[in-house]
């Protein structure tokens, strides 16, 4: 490869480079007055469960069911 084409090459974006735009900086964010919030979920049996409380309800319904189905008289 010449030094005109790996020149010309570099200065080419690549195809995903421009793909979906930029993503927004933090300090746009906060000048805005946007705060970030991050929340914890849990998962059970493929619903998800902003409280733990109601993740661990729903497990113990799941199991006294199970128990139920299999005849364990749980």
């Amino acid at each position: 490869m010449s030094s005109s084409q790996s020149e010309s090459s570099e200065n080419k974006p690549q195809s995903w480079e421009n793909e979906g735009g930029s993503t927004a900086s933090a300090d746009a964010a906060a000048t805005l007055g946007i705060v970030r919030h991050m929340s914890e979920t849990y998962s059970v049996g493929g619903y998800r469960y902003t409280t733990l409380g109601d993740a661990i309800a729903q497990a113990r319904r799941m199991a006294k069911l199970e128990n139920e189905l299999l005849g364990d008289g749980g």
